[in-house]
């Protein structure tokens, strides 16, 4: 792991954090249009519009921009897949729901997700936020397993250690497909085809009674 420098203390005023968000917001389009190892810290201090050295004030180099960024994408992915309770009556449409709203999320951060993969390549400790965020969508599946093979309607015999991360990495792994190869899917066909192999794959049963899209 490359060495860096000592990260400065966060604002404690609100033109600071002001300040520091508009930098992150300026990273993140500077990242998604050049790269990591593209990006330097005078792009980023253009595209805010403050100085080269007001960007060191609040970041003490590019791997803490970049920390930044992912922190702030994975974040919105993991709050914008949470399926609203009054979907999560019927199981079947509850996977749905969630796979639905995992594909927007990804297809809304894809290039961001992207760059970050490319950067941990070359330091894999740039790779905490995405590992933190693929820990979190496997503790998801891992409760929704649990509670399905409670209630008797999914395979007891599964092991939710293994089930649940095979799941999230069959839908992950998808999702970086389709858009690293812009493959032209209809969304609700992918949706309903995910679906349908996440749900046979851990036995359950009876199949949804509710009207499917």
């Amino acid at each position: 792991m490359k060495a860096t420098a000592t990260q400065p203390p966060g604002p404690t005023t609100a033109r600071g954090r002001r300040t520091r968000d508009a930098l992150v917001t300026a990273a993140r389009t500077v990242f998604e249009d050049r790269g990591y190892s593209g990006t330097t810290m005078s792009d980023v201090a253009d595209a805010a519009g403050v100085s080269h050295g007001t960007v060191y004030t609040y970041f003490a180099g590019k791997e803490a921009l970049l920390a930044a960024v992912c922190a702030e994408v994975t974040g919105e992915v993991f709050a914008a897949v949470r399926v609203p309770d009054d979907l999560r009556g019927d199981p079947l449409v509850r996977i749905e729901e969630g796979n639905r709203r995992y594909l927007r999320a990804y297809s809304r951060h894809a290039r961001m997700l992207e760059v970050v993969e490319q950067a941990a390549a070359a330091d894999p400790a740039l790779r905490a936020p995405l590992d933190s965020l693929r820990t979190g969508f496997i503790e998801k599946a891992k409760g929704t397993l649990l509670r399905f093979q409670s209630e008797g309607i999914a395979d007891r015999g599964l092991d939710p250690e293994v089930a649940a991360p095979a799941l999230v990495g069959m839908v992950e792994s998808f999702a970086r497909r389709w858009h690293a190869h812009g493959e032209t899917f209809e969304p609700e066909q992918v949706v309903r085809t995910l679906t349908t192999l996440w749900a046979g794959a851990i036995g359950l049963h009876p199949p949804s009674t509710a009207t499917r899209t």
